[in-house]
């Protein structure tokens, strides 16, 4: 199964034609003072060492234009290629959360596959030796993302991704679990991420802390009114389920109060 990025690509591609008209000329006056700094060498002045001051406020247009050669490699399942490409991006710009996620997605979840149809396909490949090159792949990519809270200490949605390598690729539910804890404390969370922090608890029969999670997480929840996206209703709902599973006296349950 492969990841398409249809939509990042197409915005990435109108934001640098947009960018283009204006910043054409001012990019001109740079290249005049390097002589030797082209787009096409980036690649290889970032190998040689030069420092990222030299590309001033064009970072981020440079890294726009790595990622489109990084989405190219990654359709032509070129490994190499795509894992330069991909640290190459993050370098000169590592402060948009959807370039480390994507390309973590292509290391963890496209990758394994490409090694496998390279060694003979699915058909030839041992089970045994197929499922450590997706595991190896996995702990590739949550390396990858790890790299990024230097940048991003805040990044929800970082920690969330590296939950869904740990749940989906190594089946580790316990540090899936912290990394979702850890994304539901961030400022600007996503609602669902303090959600599935306590049905991972409930899967390890946590009962209790997911109680008490979620009993602590609902006052501050918006109504169904405000915002749908905090499901306060079905939070509530859950709270009543573990109560009946703790078997809680209802002196004892939780009384929402009213806003």
């Amino acid at each position: 199964m492969r990841l398409h990025l249809p939509c990042v690509v197409a915005a990435l591609a109108v934001t640098g034609l947009a960018l283009r008209p204006l910043e054409a000329p001012a990019w001109a006056a740079q290249v005049r003072q390097q002589p030797g700094l082209e787009w096409r060498s980036i690649e290889g002045a970032m190998g040689q060492g030069i420092t990222l001051g030299l590309l001033g406020g064009f970072r981020a247009l440079a890294a726009d234009l790595l990622w489109l050669r990084a989405n190219a490699n990654w359709e032509r399942c070129d490994l190499a290629g795509t894992h330069s490409a991909l640290a190459l991006v993050t370098a000169i710009d590592p402060r948009p959360v959807a370039f480390w996620i994507n390309g973590a997605r292509m290391i963890g979840y496209d990758m394994p596959y490409w090694r496998i149809d390279a060694a003979g396909g699915e058909a030839v490949v041992p089970a045994g030796v197929a499922q450590r090159i997706m595991e190896t792949q996995a702990r590739a990519a949550v390396a990858h993302l790890e790299k990024a809270f230097v940048h991003l200490p805040d990044a929800a949605l970082i920690h969330i991704e590296i939950a869904n390598l740990q749940l989906q690729r190594l089946g580790d539910l316990a540090g899936a679990t912290e990394h979702y804890r850890r994304a539901a404390l961030q400022p600007g969370a996503p609602f669902y991420a303090a959600r599935v922090y306590a049905e991972l608890l409930r899967r390890q029969g946590r009962h209790r802390a997911a109680y008490d999670w979620l009993v602590a997480l609902h006052p501050t929840l918006p109504t169904e009114e405000e915002n749908p996206f905090g499901m306060a209703d079905t939070v509530l709902g859950r709270i009543r389920e573990l109560e009946e599973r703790l078997a809680l006296a209802p002196v004892n349950r939780y009384q929402p109060r009213r806003k």
